[in-house]
């Protein structure tokens, strides 16, 4: 299990298989999932929908892409809003995360 905070928000991933994590809100106490349209929602409970593979890229960020919609990323645009899923791809910078040490 490896945490992180930015701002307010405080985010644990949680190793589920090899190479593969759920991404849980501490304070929400809910779950990112992706739904089958492609957005990110929260649930209150693990789903297949929550459980992504994790990778360390040759560029030494992080992507996260869906285990149940294999070609579908976690992304956010500039904006911070988070980018549908059916609308990414490799090579995007949008789906790419910095790894962060966990803090407590």
């Amino acid at each position: 299990t490896q945490g992180f905070k930015v701002g307010d928000l405080k985010l644990q991933l949680q190793a589920e298989e090899r190479g593969v994590v759920s991404i849980k809100g501490v304070c929400a106490n809910r779950y990112l999932a992706m739904k089958e349209d492609g957005r990110l929602l929260a649930s209150k409970y693990v789903t297949e929908e929550c459980f992504f593979f994790e990778r360390l890229e040759s560029n030494n960020y992080n992507t996260y892409r869906s285990r149940k919609y294999s070609s579908w990323y976690v992304a956010l645009k500039r904006t911070g809003q988070y980018k549908l899923g059916s609308k990414t791809g490799p090579g995007q910078k949008a789906i790419l995360f910095l790894p962060m040490s966990a803090k407590s």
